[in-house]
């Protein structure tokens, strides 16, 4: 037999049963960080539902808004078209108007000399055509004394002179007509421009109107959604925090699970030893008797075993 002392394990076995008394309180402690994971990710599944409710309610708010802004979109263009429209027909306007006092210049200067020359423009033409034939025939048909065919020819370019002032006359009062014609026409699509530029401010007017009621709503739009999306920010930084203590619940869970591994194996090591030392006994009685030893028995009396390993 080997002169090695036999090992005694009764030290390991009162080391083992020490921490025994923690296994409850681990339990107890697994028990409650289980309740708070499930209390935990209960929260946090509350919440992503509630992100999920409130980012469907912002999709369709903003889907709701994006109407607006091409309403929005279609007046600003209506309302551009109609203001190109009233700047053409403001220059137009102008246009008018300063052809109407060249007009009505033309026509006062028109009218004065009609009323200069009097009635001339009433006397007939023909008339005084018919007096020059006759007289301009005379002249050439007839032998008249001298101061006789003075007096004729004094005549005869005194009724050239009246006919040529009559047909001024005339001309002129046919301008002064057709110039009261022209500024009437003048003034009826000078009117009908003002009438479009009263017709296309009040529909500018109400496209304005319109469009303030567009940007009001989008505004109300706009601060539902930055109230959605703050809420949305705001729980979603929650889920993080939640999600955050969970992984650190985890971890202490793990370690919890850990040690209570360490003490289930360790109870298994007290129970193999409280046998192996019972053995140990056994086999130091025979021992002591001078009794012959098996192999297996001198391993276990004298401590080399593996079944801690």
């Amino acid at each position: 037999m080997s002169g090695k002392e036999p090992q005694d394990t009764s030290k390991e076995v009162q080391q083992i049963s020490e921490g025994e008394y923690n296994e409850d309180l681990l339990l107890k402690r697994a028990e409650e960080l289980r309740d708070q994971i499930m209390l935990i990710k209960d929260q946090r599944r509350e919440l992503i539902s509630e992100v999920k409710s409130l980012r469907e309610q912002r999709k369709k708010l903003l889907e709701e808004r994006s109407e607006f802004v091409s309403k929005l979109k279609e007046l600003k263009e209506r309302k551009n078209k109609l203001m190109e429209e009233l700047s053409k027909l403001k220059d137009e306007r102008n246009t008018l108007r300063e052809e109407l006092s060249k007009k009505r210049e033309q026509l006062k200067i028109a009218r004065s000399l009609v009323e200069k020359e009097g009635n001339l423009a009433k006397i007939s033409l023909k008339r005084l055509q018919r007096r020059l034939e006759e007289l301009e025939w005379r002249q050439m048909t007839t032998v008249l004394p001298p101061h006789e065919e003075e007096r004729l020819i004094n005549e005869i370019e005194r009724l050239e002179d009246l006919i040529e002032r009559v047909r001024k006359a005339k001309e002129q009062q046919v301008s002064v007509m057709e110039l009261e014609a022209e500024i009437k026409a003048l003034k009826l699509k000078y009117n009908d421009v003002i009438t479009r530029l009263n017709e296309i401010r009040e529909q500018i007017g109400t496209i304005k109107g319109e469009m303030q009621d567009v940007v009001s709503k989008l505004d109300g739009y706009n601060k539902k959604v930055s109230a959605l999306t703050e809420k949305i920010n705001e729980t979603s930084s929650i889920i993080d925090d939640l999600s955050k203590q969970l992984d650190q619940v985890y971890s202490a869970y793990r370690e919890v699970m850990i040690k209570l591994k360490e003490i289930k194996i360790a109870k298994r090591h007290r129970i193999a030893l409280e046998v192996l030392e019972k053995r140990r006994k056994e086999i130091m009685e025979k021992y002591k008797k001078g009794e012959p030893l098996s192999l297996e028995e001198l391993k276990i009396l004298y401590g080399e075993f593996d079944f801690l390993t």
